[in-house]
């Protein structure tokens, strides 16, 4: 079966659109508890053992609103782009902190989706891998499908502009 470039195009669409849901589904849904109960974010923060009381405390109060904004924006088709970033950086954060946490040998909950008992594993990094891999494959999507606008109409468009706005001033001088 053969498919032409509209089906291709409907089909990475298609795909994009699934994983940029679900990426928003996921942060929305592992920011809430978090942002419920920050004291036990921190507590899982500081599990880590890769930041001071500080540095940790800021993690712990701005990461969950990242997350929570991530998933609107994903969800609601909102600065897509940014988003996917966010995301993709988000994602790289976690699998780095989870594979050092691994290698250390830490026995520690993961804190992913809140206080949960969910105790750090290959299963999850592998998730966190999945998360990274994902979001850059709809950020690329979302490059890829973007209306070829570019820069060169704003360009045109600004000029227009103040084309128009030198000639009203002309006319009021």
């Amino acid at each position: 079966m053969k498919f032409d470039k509209s089906k291709r195009q409907r089909l990475f669409y298609g795909f994009s659109f699934v994983v940029r849901l679900s990426l928003g589904c996921l942060f929305l849904w592992s920011s809430l508890p978090k942002i419920r109960q920050p004291y036990d974010f921190l507590s899982n923060v500081y599990d880590y053992e890769l930041v001071g009381p500080k540095l940790g405390m800021l993690v712990a109060i701005v990461l969950p609103w990242i997350e929570l904004l991530a998933g609107i924006c994903l969800i609601g088709g909102i600065f897509v782009g940014g988003a996917l970033l966010t995301s993709a950086a988000m994602a790289a954060m976690f699998t780095f902190v989870l594979a050092s946490s691994l290698h250390r040998g830490l026995k520690i909950s993961c804190g992913c989706f809140g206080a949960s008992a969910e105790i750090i594993s290959y299963s999850t990094l592998i998730r966190a891998l999945l998360i990274l891999l994902f979001s850059i494959a709809a950020y690329i999507g979302a490059i890829i499908l973007q209306p070829s606008t570019g820069a060169r109409d704003s360009d045109k468009l600004l000029a227009k502009s103040i084309k128009s706005e030198n000639s009203l001033m002309c006319r009021i001088h």
